[in-house]
């Protein structure tokens, strides 16, 4: 029995049957990039599982100071404020840290003292440290208890990119055949910016879509509106069915989508906001209404009406 090497193996396949060696390449070219998914999804599931446990630490650990802090209404030793301090400004390093949490911290140490700030960083701290440990949860189930629904789409997902890169090459391929194609189709000169425009149209739509499709992001405010966006542009892509004529107002279609993003997704401003950094819940109002019922007159009007002018007081 004839024994022949890799490269004449390989040699011999190029020679007999070149669609042989397409196929071997593709499928070289999908095992490579499967396992490159895989080993890219475990990774970036053991980051984020790594940023959740370090911000939950630092959380629970001011929580527990706040918690003796509140207890003893205030009446802690000064070792034992300047931990909590020390404690509550580390929060504010944590990796998934948010920005109204940062602002009540930065609140609070500003105005040391303060029992009601401190009661309502506390509800803060607690409403946070549940919402990640959820999180953690539903990841860490995702990860070791997968349903089989779940594990189905996983696998999918680990295909995308052979696909997307599958995709590409034959755009570019179709690209490149219409620009060869154009003198024997049309004496137009506007041909030539149909096709550029009809490709740039496709490309745009398949590097817009690809990301949201993978997934692996944490979930935000406007996760589900970019998500929808994403897939209006990529849908918007099979307009050039219509004709190649209608290219370049696709494109800009989709160009105008893609900067409609940019308005919908923006986070409020703050200054919007009732206080900077804080959102008040029934509880906290009433709360509030309580303790400000025990100050002077002048004092609660002062503080339900801060813009107030001071001769009209």
């Amino acid at each position: 029995m004839v024994q022949l090497s890799l490269s004449e193996w390989i040699a011999s396949l190029h020679l007999h049957n070149p669609i042989a060696m397409i196929v071997a390449a593709a499928l070289i070219l999908f095992i490579w990039q499967y396992s490159a998914s895989k080993q890219r999804t475990t990774y970036k599931n053991n980051l984020r599982l790594e940023r959740l446990h370090r911000s939950l630490e630092l959380y629970t650990a001011a929580i527990g100071g706040l918690l003796r802090e509140v207890g003893g209404s205030g009446k802690s030793s000064p070792q034992e404020h300047a931990l909590l301090v020390d404690r509550l400004l580390a929060c504010k390093a944590a990796p998934y840290a948010t920005d109204d949490l940062s602002a009540q911290v930065t609140a609070y140490t500003m105005n040391e003292g303060d029992m009601t700030r401190l009661t309502l960083l506390l509800r803060s701290l607690e409403r946070e440290t549940e919402r990640l440990e959820d999180e953690r949860h539903m990841l860490l189930n995702r990860m070791e208890k997968p349903g089989w629904g779940w594990s189905l789409w996983q696998q999918i997902l680990h295909t995308l990119p052979f696909v997307f890169t599958t995709c590409l090459f034959l755009l570019v391929l179709w690209f490149i055949g219409s620009l060869y194609q154009l003198p024997v189709l049309t004496s137009d000169p506007a041909a030539a910016l149909y096709i550029w425009s009809r490709f740039l149209s496709c490309l745009f739509a398949l590097l817009l879509l690809y990301p949201f499709l993978r997934g692996g992001r944490r979930e935000t405010s406007s996760s589900l509106l970019q998500r929808w966006l994403a897939v209006i542009i990529a849908l918007a892509a099979l307009l050039h069915m219509t004709g190649l004529q209608w290219a370049p107002y696709v494109f800009t279609l989709q160009l105008l989508l893609f900067l409609a993003g940019f308005r919908f997704s923006k986070n409020k401003p703050r200054k919007s906001r009732p206080f900077a950094g804080h959102y008040f819940e029934a509880a906290e109002l009433a709360s509030l209404e309580a303790q400000l019922a025990g100050l002077p007159d002048s004092e609660s009007d002062t503080v339900r009406n801060p813009d107030t002018p001071h001769h009209l007081k």
